[in-house]
């Protein structure tokens, strides 16, 4: 049983508590505390010290195609890091399939392209087909999808 004392003490006691946390907890600085004359660097959320790839898309629907047809397709990067981007290899999940790319590092804020060939030659129906990309980047592996319909030639 709670004595009547102690129901006293918790209403003085309760309050001040109460006060003390919120004055405490809401400093503005996250458990950081900045050294006087210290200037303030607001960092980008997106800024990285790795490199890290970013494609416009990760697929690509050529719709319906004749057999037979090279298409090709492009698909845009940029590094959106903070150090140079390197892709080390890109390979296909098919021979029919052919990717060409940029060996060159490239710098934080960079653009370019990798483009993907497809030879429809003695395939039919739907295709599906993956392009995997590694690179140095944090997002190392990332895989980009092309598809297509490929219609038979009639004889």
């Amino acid at each position: 049983m709670v004595k009547m004392t102690e129901v006293k003490r918790l209403k003085l006691v309760g309050p001040g508590l109460v006060i003390l946390l919120i004055i405490f907890s809401c400093s503005g600085q996250n458990g950081r505390r900045k050294p006087p004359g210290e200037p303030v660097v607001n960092i980008p959320q997106s800024a990285s010290k790795e490199a890290l790839i970013s494609f416009d898309t990760l697929s690509h629907n050529f719709g319906t195609i004749i057999e037979g047809e090279m298409v090709v397709c492009y698909f845009d990067y940029e590094n959106t890091g903070g150090t140079d981007l390197v892709i080390n290899s890109v390979e296909a999940t098919c021979g029919c399939t052919t990717p060409e790319w940029n060996r060159e590092p490239l710098g934080p804020g960079g653009k370019e392209s990798l483009q993907v060939v497809f030879d429809t030659s003695g395939r039919s129906g739907a295709q599906r087909k993956v392009i995997t990309v590694r690179s140095n980047a944090d997002n190392s592996t990332v895989r980009l999808t092309i598809t297509a319909n490929v219609n038979k030639v009639n004889s």
